[in-house]
């Protein structure tokens, strides 16, 4: 029965209740419409559209993941890039292929730097370190980062601290969060 009932969780989890943590945590960001946004390990797409339904002309979403068939089903960019065109929000998004333990992109970039779901597939826990440090690196100060996740909080939380993050909140996800007995926690730290 405890069986069922978890995998019952992981299912709507994995269907709908994500979906609604993204929307839920997006809507209380208050965005102006002309932000730069990161989404690390983007995915399908789902922060990064969500986000990107916020912007305007001069707004930008990057999508960055090296889209691994094994990190999450159906992993391809070209899939992504369809979810964005289908949704109508391609002249505010972008997708890059690159690793998140090195980025690309120079200091204090972004306002907000995203990740769900993806940081804890970096392994070993050195690269995930190196992850948050790159991500800490491209924001802007005063920008805030936003981990979605249900491994590593504390240890992303530590980092964070570690590296000059000194206001940092950690909430639950509810419901909507659990992946069978796997609760998402949100992270959200200001530079």
């Amino acid at each position: 029965m405890v069986f069922l009932l978890f995998g019952l969780l992981y299912l709507y989890t994995s269907l709908f209740g994500k979906y609604k943590i993204i929307e839920r945590v997006v809507g209380r960001l208050h965005f102006n419409g002309d932000e730069q946004v990161l989404d690390l390990g983007t995915g399908h797409g789902a922060f990064l559209i969500e986000i990107a339904k916020r912007l305007h002309a001069s707004g930008k979403a990057i999508g960055l993941d090296i889209w691994n068939q094994g990190d999450q089903l159906g992993n391809a960019e070209s899939e992504t890039q369809r979810n964005i065109d289908h949704l109508g929000v391609s002249s505010v998004t972008e997708l890059v292929t690159g690793d998140m333990t090195s980025l690309k992109f120079e200091d204090n970039r972004f306002d907000y730097v995203v990740a769900s779901m993806s940081i804890h597939n970096v392994k070993p826990k050195s690269s995930r370190e190196h992850s948050i440090d790159e991500a800490y690196r491209v924001l802007k100060p005063g920008g805030k980062i936003i981990i979605l996740d249900i491994e590593h909080i504390g240890e992303y939380r530590s980092r964070l601290q570690q590296i000059g993050i000194k206001k940092i909140s950690v909430q639950h996800g509810g419901i909507e969060g659990m992946y069978g007995a796997l609760s998402t926690r949100i992270l959200i730290g200001v530079k």
